[in-house]
């Protein structure tokens, strides 16, 4: 499987701008990503070649640990922001509907696949 830190441009920022914070805070630099660029899957593929598990969303329930229930690796949380089209858990409300693709490295496939 492939891991999200796969697709993702490494950025350092060590910008003497932020010097003060890291001082306070003992850090020399701070790594981030670029957003991964996703495709959105066609109506066909959805039909065609992915299924899916439905959960309610709750409290206290995290997209990461969905993926760790269904996937086994918490890893591929995007997996799942991508397939509901909401990118963090904070976007969901209390007793919306959580889709779950499968098989994974299918929907893996289609969210990253070039165009």
């Amino acid at each position: 499987m492939s891991n999200r830190n796969d697709f993702r441009d490494k950025v350092v920022s060590d910008s003497s701008l932020r010097e003060k914070i890291f001082d306070r805070k003992f850090i020399e630099s701070v790594t981030q990503y670029s957003r991964m660029k996703t495709n959105a899957p066609t109506s066909e593929q959805l039909k065609k070649d992915l299924t899916h598990v439905q959960k309610i969303f709750t409290m206290g329930d995290k997209m990461y640990k969905y993926a760790y229930e269904y996937y086994g690796d918490t890893n591929h949380w995007w997996v799942i922001a991508w397939y509901n089209n909401k990118p963090t858990d904070s976007h969901f409300n209390l007793g919306d509907t959580v889709y779950i693709p499968f098989p994974l490295d299918v929907a893996i496939n289609i969210a990253t696949r070039e165009e």
